[in-house]
């Protein structure tokens, strides 16, 4: 059985995944009723005022939602090339430890452990797509900040 929290997070997901859809309807179910509505002139103009005013903040929502959807995007692509990069950089630093030692025992083997990790940074950077960010937010979900879940 699911919790109720975890339902409305369901619920709260697939309205903000539809929200243009759900606004732009609301609009298009107003302005039918509106039309076949037998209201007398004067109530009609006023109807018409009103339903011109709603299309015009439907429209602005619609742009204000995505504005923030994109940017809520770049701010989880940039917590997720943080991550990966930081990754990469962590292996680099450990080999750059161990050719700084005296007694370093595969310096050969530690420059291509060192080579490899470079070039894994820049793979995970050609590499970023929706599906790789969706694959990585999957896997650190309950480390992300709320905001951005």
């Amino acid at each position: 059985m699911h919790s109720p929290s975890r339902f409305r997070n369901a619920l709260q997901a697939v309205l903000a995944e539809h929200f243009e859809l759900l606004l732009t309807t609301c609009g298009v179910l107003i302005a039918i009723a509106v039309t076949f509505a037998q209201l007398s002139q004067g109530v009609q103009g006023l109807a018409l005022t009103y339903l011109i005013w709603l299309q015009g903040f439907i429209l602005w929502a619609v742009h204000r939602y995505s504005l923030l959807g994109r940017k809520r995007l770049i701010r989880k692509l940039r917590l997720m090339l943080q991550d990966k990069v930081n990754h990469q950089l962590t292996v680099l630093v450990g080999v750059a430890q161990l050719a700084w030692r005296e007694h370093a025992i595969n310096d050969e083997r530690d420059l291509e452990v060192a080579v490899t990790a470079a070039k894994t940074v820049s793979h995970e950077l050609d590499a970023l797509s929706m599906e790789s960010l969706r694959r990585w937010e999957r896997q650190y979900s309950k480390f992300l900040p709320i905001a951005l879940r």
